[in-house]
């Protein structure tokens, strides 16, 4: 039952983003600022205990400013303001962290500049639908999500009857087996070949689809847990009570969304 509340959770921020998608430009910019101000809180409370207080409204403005650019501009070659954004916001956050005498120096400095990342990785959703807007976005919006939760919720039942266990990473997250990462990678194949008629791909394309999703939402999952170990925290925030906060619901699509992205790109591609 856990398992399912938590994936329901993950499902329910997602629809809400895709709800916004469909609704109105408008209302796809004020869900992505809310998410954003709702995880750089989490996000700051997670600095805390090691009195690490990364920069307030940076990542944000940066944040909000790169979403109004996924949304209101369809083309890749439009989206040119970008990298002065991001270069702009690296530079202050070195910048602000001098002027304001935060300390520890490099910590305050990086753990911003994660921030403004982090954002902007999950600011890929927008692209995925809004890029593929006059190629039926929702197959490839449905494909993707489904191929992350099926991946995931697959290697959580193998995982707990499975009676040899052989971990990777125990030290970062007790729950990763090899054998859990193999299922992940063949059940989003699966899922990807299982929607094949859907997106069109060839049986290699939606095969390479299914392992790209699965090993780099894997690898958000990972660095999550290793930001959340190394801070001796369980959960990013106890917004939904036990089941964690918004980044524990999303961390699987933090690198999983660009990349699916670039790769989707390159198979649509005239």
């Amino acid at each position: 039952m856990n398992k399912f509340f938590r994936y329901f959770l993950g499902f329910l921020l997602l629809s809400l983003i895709l709800f916004a998608f469909y609704f109105s430009k408008i209302m796809l910019l004020v869900v992505s600022a809310f998410f954003i101000i709702i995880t750089m809180i989490e996000y700051r409370n997670m600095f805390k205990e090691k009195n690490i207080f990364p920069h307030k409204f940076l990542p944000e403005i940066a944040g909000i400013l790169c979403a109004y650019i996924f949304v209101f501009e369809h083309d890749i070659t439009n989206h040119s303001l970008i990298t002065p954004i991001l270069l702009i916001s690296i530079i202050f956050a070195f910048i602000l962290t001098v002027i304001l005498n935060k300390k520890p120096y490099i910590m305050t400095s990086l753990t911003t500049i994660a921030a403004i990342l982090l954002i902007f990785c999950g600011l890929y959703i927008i692209k995925i639908t809004y890029y593929f807007e006059q190629k039926s976005a929702w197959y490839f919006i449905i494909i993707y999500f489904s191929a992350v939760l099926a991946g995931d919720y697959a290697a959580s039942i193998f995982f707990r009857n499975s009676n040899k266990k052989i971990y990777i990473a125990s030290d970062i997250s007790p729950n990763k087996t090899l054998a859990g990462c193999i299922v992940n990678v063949i059940f989003s194949i699966i899922c990807t070949l299982s929607l094949k008629v859907l997106s069109g791909f060839t049986f290699w394309q939606s095969i390479t689809l299914g392992i790209v999703i699965s090993v780099f939402s894997q690898f958000g999952d990972l660095t999550m847990s290793t930001f959340k170990r190394d801070l001796g925290l369980k959960h990013s925030s106890t917004l939904f009570l036990n089941y964690g906060g918004i980044l524990d619901r999303m961390d699987a699509f933090l690198f999983s969304a660009p990349i699916t992205y670039y790769l989707l790109l390159l198979f649509t591609l005239p």
